[in-house]
C-alpha cells in the first residue's frame, strides 16, 4: 500500500489531502475544522481527520508533498536582491522563514505532537506553480495540454507556463518577481477598499458597473512585453512589506500596502472599507478586469 499526504500550510487556504495506492480518499481545509477563513499556518486538524477517515496513522505516511521548494529560482531571487539593496534584509527573512518548513519531519513531529521516530515518509517539495499546474492536469480528462499558473507569487515566481504530456510537465517559461498580475489585482482591490485576502472576487463583480475611464492610466499600469508582463513600478510598493502578506494572531492572511503615493496622486485618497463606493472606484474596477484579461 503506497500512502501519499500532500500538504499546503503558510499560506490562505492551509489543507491536507491523502491518497491511497494513487487514488484521493480525503481532503479538507483546515479552516473547515477551526473555523478560520483562509487559515494560513499549519493544517494540524486537517492532517489528522485525512488520517482518520482512511482509518491510518502518521506512520503509515509513505510520502509527504509540500507545494513549496525554497531553492527554486534562487539565482533569480540573488540578482532581485542585488539588484534592489534596500530589500536585502526582507529578502533574507523571508527566505529564512521559509526555511523551517525544509524539514517535514520536524514540523509535523512539532505541530502534530508525533514522535519524530515514527515518521518513515520520504519528503518531496515541489516548486509553486509546478504544484499548480500538477493539481490540475492530472485530475483532467487530457493526456496532452497546456499548462497555465498565475498568481502573487510563490516561490519568487508569478506566472508559469508548461507543456503538459502523458506524466510529464515541461516548464517552457516563468515570469519573475516583482511582475505580477496577481499583485496588481491585490493592489487595486486594497486601493479602492477592499483590504482583506480573498476580496479580488468582490472587485471582479463590481467591474460591470464601472466604465473605461482610466484606459490609458492602466495602458501604463501594465506593460505587455515578447515574455510576458511588466509592472510599472511607479504605480506599486513591490508587492509591500514582507512580501506583500503576512499572517497575524488569528492565523489570517494580512496584506500589506501595495500602493505608491503616485497612485494618491492620480485618484486621491484610498476608500476606506465599508464606505459607499463612488463612482471612481467602480471605474478603477473596471479598468483593472479589463487590463488583466487583456
Amino acid at each position: 500500500m503506497s500512502v501519499i499526504l500532500g500538504l499546503n500550510a503558510f499560506h490562505a487556504g492551509a489543507s491536507a489531502a491523502l491518497l491511497v495506492d494513487g487514488q484521493p480518499v480525503a481532503a479538507i481545509a483546515e479552516e473547515r475544522l477551526n473555523r478560520v477563513k483562509y487559515y494560513a499556518r499549519f493544517p494540524t486538524h486537517a492532517i489528522r481527520r485525512c488520517l482518520d477517515t482512511a482509518g491510518l496513522d502518521f506512520k503509515d505516511i509513505d510520502a509527504v508533498a509540500f507545494g513549496r521548494d525554497s531553492s527554486a529560482n534562487r539565482a533569480k531571487k540573488i540578482e532581485y536582491a542585488l539588484r534592489n539593496p534596500t530589500r536585502l534584509l526582507k529578502l533574507i527573512k523571508t527566505q529564512a522563514s521559509r526555511g523551517m518548513v525544509d524539514d517535514l519531519k520536524q514540523l509535523i513531529s512539532r505541530e502534530c505532537e508525533v514522535d519524530p521516530a515514527s515518521l518513515r515518509f520520504s519528503e518531496h517539495h515541489i516548486e509553486h506553480h509546478l504544484a499548480h499546474v500538477a493539481s490540475a492536469y492530472f485530475i483532467s480528462p487530457w493526456e496532452k495540454c497546456a499548462g497555465f499558473s498565475l498568481d502573487g507569487s510563490g516561490d519568487f515566481v508569478t506566472c508559469m507556463m508548461a507543456d503538459c504530456e502523458g506524466t510529464e510537465i515541461d516548464i517552457k517559461h516563468r515570469i519573475y518577481v516583482p511582475h505580477s498580475l496577481g499583485s496588481l489585482y491585490t493592489m487595486i482591490c486594497e486601493f479602492i477598499g477592499y483590504q482583506k485576502y480573498g476580496d479580488e472576487g468582490k472587485v471582479m463583480g463590481l467591474a460591470p458597473l464601472g466604465k473605461d475611464a482610466y484606459h490609458d492610466i492602466f495602458e501604463e499600469m501594465v506593460i505587455l512585453t515578447d515574455n510576458g508582463v511588466e509592472l510599472n513600478p511607479r504605480f506599486f510598493v513591490p508587492f509591500g512589506e514582507s512580501q506583500g502578506l503576512s499572517i497575524d494572531d488569528s492565523g489570517q492572511v494580512a496584506v500589506h500596502r501595495h500602493y505608491s503615493d503616485e497612485m494618491v496622486k492620480l485618484f486621491g485618497e484610498a476608500r476606506e472599507p465599508y464606505t459607499d463606493i463612488p463612482e471612481r472606484d467602480q471605474d478603477l474596477a473596471f479598468g483593472l478586469q479589463r487590463v488583466f484579461e487583456k
